[in-house]
Order: structure tokens, then sequence, then C-alpha cells
């Protein structure tokens, strides 16, 4: 299967209504197109420190209470919340100046075993 160009990505994000990163390498692009979902992402709070339970989910990548996290449309992002230990404050395009950007790894699918968007698991 031939790689797809740059400019083909960036018709494919924006027909899914997904954000081009400002990096523009193909590599990002098509890891967006694989885990992110159209709409906006999640403007969220840690409520409390993931436990032995949560080690299964993909929350325990929020370390800190005190700080706001902002999380792209994604299974993650669906993950985390369902954990019950994040408060979702806002739904946002962009991430807010003061919120860290969580971005689903690269390793998301073998790490916490869940398919990505694409894929019917």
């Amino acid at each position: 299967m031939p790689k797809p160009s740059k400019a083909s990505l960036v018709k494919d994000l924006k027909k899914a209504q997904i954000e081009v990163p400002a990096s523009a390498k193909i590599a990002d692009m098509e890891h967006r197109l694989k885990h992110w979902k159209s709409g906006d992402g999640f403007l969220v709070r840690l409520l409390r420190k993931p436990n032995a339970r949560h080690q299964n989910n993909p929350v325990v990548l929020l370390e800190d209470k005190t700080k706001m996290y902002w999380l792209p449309n994604s299974e993650m992002a669906s993950e985390m919340i369902k954990s019950k230990i994040v408060l979702v404050l806002d739904r946002t395009t962009k991430p807010s100046k003061d919120a860290i950007v969580v971005d689903v790894p690269s390793d998301y699918d073998s790490r916490w075993q869940h398919g990505s968007n694409d894929k019917s698991n």
C-alpha cells in the first residue's frame, strides 16, 4: 500500500474535522487520524490520584491534581472520563494556555489493549 501524501492526510483530517498538527509531519497526521475523533477535546482536572484499580486505564497519564489537562476527543479521553476520577471542566477545540496537552500515546493500542477509532473492537 503506498504511503499517503501530506496533502491527502490534510484533506482526510479536515474531512474528519480534526485539527492539522502544527508540525505537519506525516506520522503525526496519521496518528491523529487513527486515534482522534471529530469534535471538541476535553479540559479536565484530576479529582484524585489513580490507584491500583486504575492501572489498566490511561488516567494514569495524569499525575497532578493541581493541573488542568486538555485531552483530544478520543477513546483515551472516554476511558479517562469513565474512570470517574477526572472532572470535565469544558469542551474546547484548542487547549487553554495553562492546560497540559495529553495526546494519545503511540503505544495506546498495545498498552491499554483498546482498538483505535478506525477499527471495530
